[in-house]
């Protein structure tokens, strides 16, 4: 066992110089290791189990979350746009001409974040418009973008701006979908009834398939849903289709891996002890944890002393 955790140890050292950018610290992972004490197997074997986990984790740094603001926009939306206009031109290849256009829709676009602006959604929407060369005033929170309206005795929202024609929904990960969607749907169906010409589209970095076929039904974007990485339940860490899990050593077995992470998920959210609505999903970036990752990796010790390996800031939407 010792050279097992030796050999996991020196794996996820390299993640840590490498792929993490030395974003999550050496100490920070003793720290969390301490937090396994037995309670389910020998400390040891805990150990063995949560380390080999941790092996596993996809953690993006900033300069990869950087690089994918990037390619959302120009996938996601610019290409997009592009070809559409191209389009309507009859296949025009008057290169000028296609990018007035483009400008044009662009300056009749509002990229919105998800939640109040202190949020991770809204936050990165800040990276969104300066690797993307994108000028501020395209940019707005809830208040600013739409205010109340009443037509025939109705009540409704309408764009503040009448010249801006689309508006761009925009969070880092659509983990179950029902938080944004509880959120998005009371003010989707006011605008609708205010602005009933105005086109609603959403875009994530990360989404599962579950949360994305939520935020497609017709009372919130229906076809206009895109993400830049979809997570299929073989994203599920302990589901029995696990992606992470295909190439383990001999001695690995996936109950035992469940039995001690849902015992001390339990410990810390008794509901949710995998995540929210059973996330599962083995994911954290450098700005932010979604609690859709199981709650022994970001759980801040706050009524119950434990130290987390990855900071996870609470999302309120209000």
């Amino acid at each position: 066992m010792l050279d097992e955790m030796s050999l996991l140890e020196d794996k996820i050292r390299v993640l840590v110089q490498e792929a993490w950018e030395r974003e999550v610290h050496w100490a920070d992972i003793e720290m969390w290791l301490s937090n396994f004490k037995g309670s389910f197997e020998s400390g040891d074997e805990e150990k063995r189990y949560v380390l080999f986990l941790l092996s596993r984790y996809m953690y993006f740094n900033k300069r990869l979350i950087r690089e994918m603001l990037r390619s959302i926009y120009r996938d996601h939306f610019e290409s997009p746009m592009l070809q559409r206009i191209r389009r309507n031109l009859n296949g025009t290849k008057d290169f000028l001409l296609v990018r007035q256009q483009y400008h044009s829709e662009l300056r009749a676009t509002r990229f919105v974040g998800i939640g109040n602006p202190a949020e991770s959604g809204a936050h990165l929407l800040y990276y969104f418009r300066q690797v993307n060369n994108l000028q501020k005033d395209l940019f707005a929170d809830f208040t600013s973008a739409f205010e109340p309206c009443r037509d025939n005795n109705q009540q409704g929202y309408r764009q503040k701006d009448p010249t801006v024609t689309r508006f761009v929904f925009f969070d880092d990960l659509v983990g179950s979908g029902t938080q944004v969607a509880e959120y998005l749907e009371p003010y989707l169906n006011l605008i609708r009834k205010g602005s009933p010409n105005v086109e609603m589209r959403f875009i994530s970095l990360f989404g599962t398939t579950t949360g994305l076929t939520k935020l497609a039904s017709p009372a919130l974007f229906g076809s206009h849903v895109s993400c830049l990485f979809e997570l299929d339940n073989s994203y599920k860490a302990f589901s029995s289709d696990s992606r992470y899990f295909r190439s383990a050593p001999a001695w690995f077995k996936l109950e035992q891996l469940k039995k001690i992470a849902v015992g001390y998920g339990k410990e810390l959210n008794r509901k949710w002890p995998t995540g929210y609505r059973h996330g599962q999903l083995l994911l954290a970036f450098s700005h932010n944890t979604p609690d859709n990752a199981p709650p022994i990796f970001w759980y801040n010790g706050e009524n119950i002393p434990w130290h987390p390996v990855f900071v996870r800031y609470e999302k309120f939407y209000d």
